[in-house]
């Protein structure tokens, strides 16, 4: 487990903050055509939504004789058409569940693979306001 204090935390948040999040806000601005729009810079998940996925996940993997073995986070951005008109054009993050896979050719080896067979979890609420800094 790789975990970090609370000074590396600010410091990569202050990092984002200083070298995406200006030009992450123009790209909100422009698709919303809302001037001084901001992008949102923090997701939430309640440890009883992230427990509930991870046992859904592992049901579904066993169900389905997938082994996973973990959980990849990727970013994302809501469509301007998204159905939630408050997260149109804002970043989210979501997960989705992985498995080992056998690499062949030269090299060879595992790689952590996505799982497209069973659904990922998204609709964490975004930071308040969405471009708050760490910590909230």
């Amino acid at each position: 487990m790789s975990k970090i204090n609370f000074k590396e935390a600010q410091e990569l948040n202050q990092n984002f903050v200083k070298t995406r999040s200006k030009a992450l806000d123009r790209i909100v601005e422009i698709e919303n055509r809302k001037p001084k729009e901001k992008d949102a810079i923090s997701c939430w998940f309640s440890l009883d939504q992230l427990k509930e996925y991870i046992a859904f996940v592992e049901a579904e993997g066993k169900a389905k004789n997938i082994n996973v073995n973990g959980l990849r986070v990727y970013f994302g951005a809501y469509a301007e058409n998204d159905k939630n008109g408050s997260k149109k054009g804002l970043a989210t993050v979501f997960f989705v569940p992985t498995q080992v896979k056998i690499k062949s050719g030269i090299g060879g080896g595992d790689e952590n693979s996505d799982i497209i067979d069973i659904d990922g979890l998204n609709n964490g609420q975004l930071g308040n306001p969405p471009s708050a800094e760490y910590p909230q």
